[in-house]
């Protein structure tokens, strides 16, 4: 590559800088940390240059979908800890709330006002459109720059989508050690104040319990007191990590909401971790989940049933007209009621603790396939219980796992039905592996014992319920008719 590190984390050529603007504008999106913050870096740098001083906006809209209180009230958290930072930097943060009330976003007053603005480099979700749009509005000036703090590779550093880790591995290793390395913190040098079109929120005296009830988001869906959103919290459950020496952090809905770089976990648990442990971040933290965003970058279908690959998708649509064991419609599935304690053990994980462990996250989307008329409303249940619930969804690392479940990333494996040449997992088999064991393991306690059943019966298979095993399917009719009378 001839363009250098820093360059490489730059989404959009920069333009003409506004030098009648009055500050540089961080428009903070995805990367809700102060600190280890390359797109926060990067507006410091060119307000340093400028003379100006950087104001940090964030906005938290109330339409976003799948907007509930387990998920605002998470982001709320981690900007309390922002604000908390920025405020021992001497950095002026300011965070704007919709709560319906009328009030337009100030975000393009801000920015018509600024020399330059940054935001955070995202390839998914709502984040590409928000950024199109502001860009839009804006016109050529002030430039609006997205910066990549999501991945220790920078997305660019690869100009091509790989399909799958074995390809990708070797190329992502080779790189490593260019990007790999601490990431200070630049201080602007100008600390003048900026008078906001609204009144921020001030996070000392803010109510976070108030402030979510007074939004019109789903509150169906409760936070999840095991984890409090903030750098501190994913420091804390970092270190939690590293002392008792498990395989598994935890850290995935930190990462997703950027409350720590993947850098900090990396380095850290290279200092402190257990050879197991690096061993295992560096195939799950480092291959998998930069493969994903790899994934989300070059493919813009990535959120769809494109993503899948042809081979695996015309598999899945000869085998459409296969009996299924049984039909749930999505109320059953989400409400963890079907007859299948361990898939319903799972998505109470989801429920619950807004969290499932990946051999968990496997077998439960695995059985969706057969539990739906066809692969097509299947990717669409998965998707929709997957970034309603789990803290770490609508992210590429939780979009790709999906599409795992479909095909991606791997070759075809022996026909089954209604499978085809998809790789089939099965839950009775599930019960007599150690994975299953510290997968539940990893699970909180949050029920108490009557509503649910005790570990020890979910390892004891019942009669096999498997594709083509010769139990008789579920009348289509019983169950249309059942999914009539639950709607």
């Amino acid at each position: 590559m001839t363009r250098n590190q820093t360059d490489l984390r730059v989404h959009r050529p920069l333009g003409d800088i506004a030098q009648a603007g009055e500050f540089v504008l961080y428009w903070m999106q995805t990367t809700m940390r102060a600190r280890e913050n390359f797109a926060f870096n990067y507006a410091a740098e060119r307000a340093n240059e400028l003379g100006q001083p950087v104001l940090v906006y964030q906005g938290l809209r109330r339409d976003y979908p799948w907007a509930s209180d387990r998920l605002h009230r998470f982001i709320l958290e981690s900007a309390a800890d922002i604000a908390r930072d920025f405020r021992d930097m001497g950095v002026q943060y300011v965070f704007f709330l919709d709560r319906g009330s009328g009030e337009a976003s100030p975000l393009v007053s801000l920015a018509r006002r600024a020399s330059l603005v940054v935001t955070d480099y995202y390839p998914t979700f709502i984040v590409p459109r928000q950024t199109a749009r502001l860009r839009q509005i804006l016109g050529a000036s002030p430039p609006v720059v997205s910066i990549d703090s999501t991945t220790v590779i920078p997305l660019a550093h690869f100009d091509r989508q790989f399909t799958s880790a074995r390809a990708f591995r070797p190329r992502l290793l080779e790189a490593l050690p260019h990007y790999l390395h601490p990431v200070p913190t630049i201080e602007p040098r100008v600390r003048r104040a900026v008078e906001p079109p609204f009144d921020p929120v001030d996070f000392r005296r803010a109510d976070l319990a108030e402030l979510v009830s007074s939004c019109p988001i789903d509150h169906s869906v409760p936070p999840v007191p095991a984890f409090v959103g903030g750098s501190r919290a994913a420091r804390e459950r970092l270190a939690r990590y590293l002392e008792t020496g498990k395989p598994t952090t935890g850290l995935s809905p930190y990462l997703h909401f950027g409350n720590i770089s993947p850098h900090e976990i990396l380095l850290r648990t290279r200092e402190a971790g257990t050879v197991e442990q690096n061993r295992h971040l560096q195939e799950q933290l480092l291959v998998w989940r930069e493969l994903s965003h790899n994934v989300a970058h070059h493919d813009p279908a990535h959120r769809t049933i494109e993503v899948i690959p042809a081979w695996a998708r015309q598999e899945l649509a000869t085998h459409a007209a296969d009996p299924r064991p049984v039909l749930y419609p999505l109320e059953v599935l989400e409400r963890a009621t079907t007859d299948e304690e361990l898939w319903d053990t799972a998505q109470r994980a989801y429920l619950t603790q807004g969290y499932m462990p990946n051999y968990l996250r496997m077998l439960w989307g695995k059985s969706v396939l057969q539990w739906t008329e066809n692969y097509q409303q299947a990717f669409e249940v998965l998707v929709h219980l997957n970034n309603k619930y789990a803290l770490d969804g609508r992210d590429p690392n939780s979009y790709a796992s999906i599409a795992w479940i479909f095909g991606k990333f791997y070759r075809p494996f022996y026909r089954r039905p209604i499978y085809g040449l998809v790789r089939y997992l099965s839950l009775n088999a599930a019960r007599k592996k150690p994975e299953l064991r510290e997968a539940l393991g990893q699970l909180e306690p949050t029920e108490p014992a009557s509503s649910r059943a005790g570990q020890a019966e979910l390892f004891e298979a019942p009669q096999d319920a498997n594709p083509g095993s010769g139990r008789k399917p579920l009348d289509r009719q019983r169950v249309r008719q059942r999914r009539v009378e639950q709607g």
